[in-house]
């Protein structure tokens, strides 16, 4: 199986080029920036040229769509739109024409608009059916991209699987710099974002499983770990900052074998992709 990855030299990108040449596949890279490998196939280019597209997504058998501008807080938002919107429209589009049928496409739990501070959440936890309030160019951009998938799926019968990680770590990192900032501090400026995070791993495991589940045409999936970034009970960080929203059955019950539960509910994904998060900066640290 022969596929595309753009965005291949992020942060993302690049651990799972590794982890796909692991598996067996064989790669084509696209990105903005060259890259020094001789191992596989490697397009430099931009996403905003259709063209450029339409070429590097000729034979291949599926893509996974990473390329993007990564938030809009030091850049325009004309061009956060452009890329991450307009960007994934060539990419469907050149998978239409040249009948691709697959295309995994990296989004955010920004989709959703209730993290960043803009909007609180509806409820909680947030689960993958909560309703979307984009607030900002890079939550909206990562809204209208998981539609243009929706709409080339319904059109053209497209697989089109959407992972929507929540701030991505590599736990393994000996000394995280999140981890060197007080547990207050933690508190304070991770409420925005509900101290969600997940292991760079796990985020590559849920994409893997994204390339072979069977029965899905469209749907996104949330991508957290199962536990916060932070020391303090999810029970009293719930009363201290969010104890007026409404709480989707009884928290109690929800911390009771895991008092540090994330406030993510990832029960969609291992429903339909039969992912798990199973890497946690707790283990790292134990």
């Amino acid at each position: 199986m022969r596929l595309l990855v753009t965005g291949s030299n992020g942060f993302i990108g690049q651990e799972l080029v590794r982890r796909l040449l692991e598996e067996g596949y064989a790669l084509r890279t696209f990105d903005r920036t060259a890259s020094a490998s001789r191992d596989w196939e490697h397009v430099a280019g931009d996403l905003r040229d259709v063209y450029a597209v339409r070429k590097v997504v000729q034979g291949v058998d599926a893509v996974m769509h990473l390329g993007a501008m990564s938030s809009d807080y030091h850049n325009a938002p004309d061009e956060v739109l452009t890329v991450n919107v307009q960007g994934t429209w060539n990419v469907l589009q050149a998978c239409a024409e040249t009948g691709v049928g697959r295309v995994v496409f990296f989004s955010s739990i920004n989709a959703l608009g209730c993290v960043g501070g803009h909007r609180p959440p509806d409820y909680l936890p947030i689960d993958d059916f909560h309703p979307r309030h984009p607030m900002t160019a890079y939550q909206l951009s990562k809204h209208l991209a998981e539609e243009v998938c929706r709409s080339y799926a319904e059109r053209y019968g497209i697989v089109t699987i959407c992972l929507r990680p929540v701030f991505v770590v590599n736990t393994a990192h000996p000394s995280p710099w999140w981890r060197r900032v007080s547990s207050e501090m933690r508190a304070e400026w991770g409420k925005d974002e509900l101290w969600a995070y997940v292991d760079l791993q796990d985020v590559c495991d849920a994409a893997l499983l994204a390339l072979k589940v069977d029965g899905v045409q469209h749907d996104a999936f949330l991508l957290s770990a199962e536990d916060t970034i932070i020391d303090i009970p999810t029970a009293e960080l719930v009363q201290r900052y969010w104890s007026h929203l409404p709480w989707r059955g009884d928290l109690a019950a929800y911390v009771a074998d895991n008092p540090y539960r994330a406030l993510i509910d990832t029960s969609h994904a291992t429903q339909v992709l039969g992912w798990q998060p199973t890497r946690s900066w707790r283990k790292a640290i134990k």
